[in-house]
């Protein structure tokens, strides 16, 4: 491949290929860090918020709407301004410091407290005082430890210890959670909670809005009060420590950009999790990056805030929307009412999952194009003719179709939508092409990991290529490296292929007190490696591929991805999860599928039928423990694997037919942003694995 082809939109470093990797990739305008100019002046998080505090003070900041308990609505968003922030985060940053030094009596401890660079964990849905929280962690030094519900009580137990958090920041439905387990977490001294846990007492002093009622009654709330005194726990409330702060006077300690912004520990496919250090420089960088050529002083961008702060996505599109002084409107926790808080709100942007834009999807289509009648017959015809111009280079928008149709679909969303976005996994074009020109917006799909503050590559403004993550972010640069077991080479033809590496200031620091883990992505001259394999395209552009960090050997020495093998599967319309695993002492792969109901029903059903034997009235559990359907189906696999060009070795020989789906919260086999978590499948179905390979 010609790096110096006309075309290639990408920079590549003069001699930076070396044996085993290609040229270093940078991005064509910003090709070194003093071509960086916008933000330059802003070096923390820190630095962004104040910044902004101080340029548009009585701007908007963050809103939420109020919760009607009578009649089970929510009103209209209310805002807290910049200012009223500045107060109340200067003021709960003080009061955690004071806190502290109040619960402690030797010189030692104090020293330590008075020293900051500590974490605090904190563990809420999305709101306007987790925002505020993190404020105040940086406004002493201190940074934020995420927690969430779906890491499960082990996983949350073993971060607190790991993390060696003191203090727990939590909405009130939470703290029992905490309580419940706080024998083991020996470390733990205080409970902040984001509700009032006080009767007669005001939740917001001023002009602030309320809070969010919490569903927990006052007998619940004295229960909590004296379940953490009997278990030596300090127990307070976000007004509490404010007020606590306003008395004591304690300055800002701002931190440094090398000091660390939070501990995010990674939902993990594997094992324990593991705590990404991120610095201020980091996700400064992240932030910089993400806002470049979007500033406009008269007008911030307005978001809706939904993907969790307790990921790298959600906290980064909340620190560019800050970055450009911008508005962040919080959703109500509902995510089957994101559209209705979207439309209340009326945000310029959108950052997307494709989980989300899938629902937008299916909303849309049986409005629109799937609509009976004349009505879907006009909506056909109009995003045929706007998908052919997308395809020959001419965007999104149709002068004519756009105002008598889309305008409205546009609407369902948000009138000011100027953009949207889509990142954390892999979307189908098809539904990206879709809501591009029916949204009538830019979309363009990004890369970026927890390990790099979410930074990493993402698509050109106009890009509509399939698969495709775009170029290096400015200040990114991007290689990638042999990966000869599974014979991905960068000397590839046409197009080199192998694992991506990643280096610049948004690039993480290691592990938490993991070297040894650290070590194994992070060499000693800054690049990371991914475990991702992609491609470079003949413009200088990237694809992922396959991923490398879930490979095993089969017993005759021969390598397996499984995620290559189940994107494969879901390609089949009868499929609609699966975990592909092996033994090294195997020589053939298994598999556990979650059929597809509308696909899967009407298939198996037939076949029962036609053979004349009980099709179980249709009952979609009943069919999947069928023995006849299970040889149906494996023989579909089978054929599939081999039409898609698998190889001998990767076809599968014994399927197990799942009527339950992989989730987040009921079997707990996904992360939150909607990976296979690979470690728990294999325990979860080790016994049905074991059964398989007896077959």
């Amino acid at each position: 491949m010609r790096y110096d082809a006309p075309g290639f939109k990408a920079y590549v470093v003069p001699n930076s290929a070396v044996e085993g990797y290609s040229p270093i990739l940078k991005n064509l305008v910003y090709k070194d860090d003093a071509s960086i100019t916008e933000h330059s002046d802003k070096h923390t998080v820190y630095d962004i918020f104040w910044s902004s505090v101080k340029q548009v003070p009585e701007r908007n900041f963050v809103g939420h709407r109020i919760y009607n308990s009578t009649n089970g609505t929510y009103g209209p968003f209310v805002f807290q301004t910049y200012a009223q922030v500045a107060e109340r985060v200067t003021n709960f940053g003080a009061g955690i410091i004071q806190m502290r030094l109040n619960d402690v009596q030797s010189k030692e401890e104090k020293s330590s407290i008075a020293k900051r660079n500590w974490g605090v964990a904190v563990y809420s849905a999305n709101r306007p005082e987790w925002n505020i929280t993190d404020k105040a962690l940086s406004s002493q030094s201190l940074f934020s430890v995420a927690l969430y519900d779906t890491l499960g009580e082990s996983s949350m137990e073993y971060i607190l210890n790991h993390s060696e958090c003191t203090v727990v920041v939590c909405s009130l439905d939470k703290v029992h959670k905490i309580l419940k387990n706080v024998d083991t977490m020996p470390n733990l001294k205080a409970i902040i909670s984001l509700d009032s846990i006080h009767t007669n007492v005001p939740v917001a002093t001023g002009q602030l809005p309320p809070f969010v009622p919490s569903p927990f009654n006052t007998k619940a709330t004295d229960v909590l009060k004296q379940w953490a005194a009997s278990k030596s726990i300090g127990f307070y409330d976000i007004l509490e420590i404010e007020a606590l702060g306003k008395a004591s006077g304690i300055p800002h300690h701002p931190p440094l950009p090398d000091d660390i912004y939070t501990l995010m520990y990674t939902s993990g496919t594997t094992g324990n999790p593991k705590g990404a250090v991120s610095t201020h420089k980091n996700y400064m960088t992240a932030a910089r990056s993400g806002a470049m050529g979007r500033f406009n002083p008269d007008s911030g961008p307005v978001m809706i805030s939904y993907l969790p702060l307790a990921h790298c996505y959600g906290k980064s599109a909340e620190n560019v929307n800050m970055l450009l002084q911008g508005t962040i409107g919080y959703f109500c926790g509902d995510i089957s009412m994101i559209l209705e808080d979207c439309r209340e709100l009326q945000p310029t942007g959108f950052p997307g999952i494709p989980r989300i834009l899938a629902r937008f999807y299916d909303t849309i289509t049986a409005m629109t194009v799937n609509a009976p009648g004349l009505k879907g017959m006009i909506y056909r015809k109009a995003v045929e003719e706007k998908l052919a111009n997308l395809y020959a280079g001419k965007g999104s928008k149709h002068e004519f179709w756009d105002k008598i149709l889309f305008d409205r679909v546009r609407a369902l969303l948000s009138s000011r939508l100027e953009g949207m976005g889509s990142g954390s996994a892999s979307i189908e074009p098809h539904v990206l092409n879709f809501l591009r020109v029916t949204f009538c917006v830019d979309m363009g799909e990004g890369y970026g990991l927890t390990e790099t503050a979410s930074n990493g590559l993402r698509q050109a403004k106009g890009d509509i290529t399939p698969g495709c993550i775009g170029f290096p972010a400015p200040g990114m640069q991007v290689r990638l490296g042999d990966v000869p077991e599974m014979k991905y080479f960068v000397t590839d033809s046409p197009y080199p292929r192998g694992e991506i590496y990643l280096k610049g200031p948004a690039v993480f620091k290691g592990y938490f007190k993991e070297k040894e883990k650290t070590d194994e992505v992070l060499s000693s001259d800054g690049w990371f490696a991914t475990g991702d394999i992609a491609r470079i395209n003949e413009d200088g552009s990237v694809s992922i591929i396959d991923r490398k960090k879930s490979i095993f050997k089969l017993s005759q020495g021969e390598y397996l991805a499984p995620e290559r093998m189940e994107n494969t599967f879901s390609k089949h319309p009868l499929v609609m999860q699966s975990f592909v695993h092996g033994y090294s002492t195997k020589n053939y792969p298994v598999c556990v599928v979650v059929p597809d109901p509308v696909t899967f029903v009407p298939w198996a059903t037939k076949i029962l039928s036609d053979l004349g034997e009980d099709t179980g009235n249709g009952n979609y559990e009943y069919l999947t423990k069928n023995e006849k359907i299970n040889k149906a189906f494996l023989a579909e696999l089978a054929d599939h694997g081999r039409k898609s060009k698998m190889q001998g070795y990767e076809i599968v020989r014994a399927v197990h037919l799942e009527h339950v789906p992989f989730d987040v919260e009921t079997n707990r086999l996904l992360t939150p942003t909607f990976k296979l978590k690979r470690f728990d499948a294999m325990n979860y179905y080790k016994d049905i694995i074991d059964q398989l390979y007896q077959k």
